[in-house]
């Protein structure tokens, strides 16, 4: 009897040191430190470059501009060539402000932008020819929501031109500052059809000056980055555009160029809820003119007409 008694009891201690074997090695298990996960990878897009987004763009030309010192400097677009103009004795030129006319270098105001157009004794003349008379003049003047109605005999009104274009013979653009006794300066721009008026903007925050026109003749537009279509729309220019006056058109009608003697800027068409694309180049311009290099195809939409 004693000895089954034992033969049990050790068979006993045997299972139950095989059981507390296996908790003590399962909690040992349960106790190691999980395994860590794989760790995770991504890759970080790199921030475009000016040079791919001037190529991504299309965006190309020749570029004459003036730096801070008034040196006219060469640009070619896309690839951001700069070189210095020189002249014949290989001397710098310089101009501050300046237009092209047939290929050479002009003083600003003797390009094509006006055609022939001046302002002289109260009229705007083509030659000797008489294009619109002070009277067509005070037409449009008296459309401004300022002015509107009155008779210049009661209320003379004085007017200064400030800008000239011109989309045709026929077709004049002009930029006025209209003031009369006890009435502040009032700013518009008119388009004729002839001696017609065929449309008025008025501005209230300052004079239309400077146009320039774009490289097919259907657009004008204005320092503050007004634009004119041939049709008489005008489009405002956008928010949020940094500090800087506008002074020319891309060669494709997609930027309105913009200057501030730091940094120059291509502003595209408005549209969408985020506004007009900018491109900021690291051009300290004074003034500008672009020519294209190629009729190569745009990419986007050219400013609406």
């Amino acid at each position: 009897m004693r000895s089954g008694a034992t033969l049990v009891l050790v068979a006993a201690v045997v299972i139950l040191g095989a059981l507390a074997l296996a908790d003590a090695l399962r909690s040992k298990g349960d106790s190691a430190p999980a395994a860590a996960p794989p760790a995770a990878t991504s890759t970080r897009s790199e921030p475009p470059t000016l040079l791919g987004t001037l190529r991504d763009e299309a965006i190309s030309g020749f570029v004459l501009y003036s730096d801070r010192d008034c040196r006219l400097h060469s640009l070619l677009l896309p690839r951001m060539v700069d070189d210095v103009v020189r002249d014949a004795a290989g001397s710098d030129v310089f101009r501050c402000r300046f237009d092209i006319d047939g290929g050479r270098i002009v003083h600003e105001g003797q390009g094509d932008v006006t055609g022939d157009l001046a302002f002289r004794d109260g009229r705007i003349v083509s030659g000797d020819q008489v294009v619109l008379t002070r009277r067509d003049l005070l037409r449009a003047a008296r459309r401004h929501p300022n002015i509107a109605g009155g008779d210049n005999r009661v209320f003379p009104l004085h007017i200064r031109v400030t800008g000239l274009a011109s989309f045709g013979v026929r077709e004049p653009v002009v930029a006025m500052a209209v003031s009369a006794r006890y009435l502040e300066s009032q700013f518009l721009v008119a388009l004729f059809d002839g001696r017609d008026v065929r449309a008025v903007a008025a501005s209230f925050r300052g004079s239309y000056r400077n146009l320039f026109k774009s490289n097919d003749g259907a657009l004008v537009g204005a320092e503050d980055g007004t634009v004119i279509t041939r049709t008489g729309r005008t489009i405002d220019p956008p928010q949020g555009v940094p500090a800087s006056r506008a002074v020319a058109f891309s060669p494709d009608d997609r930027w309105v160029v913009r200057v501030n003697g730091t940094s120059t800027f291509l502003v595209g068409a408005p549209g969408g809820p985020q506004g007009p694309r900018v491109i900021r180049l690291p051009i300290p311009a004074r003034d500008l003119v672009w020519e294209p290099v190629t009729s190569g195809t745009s990419v986007g939409p050219p400013i609406r007409r």
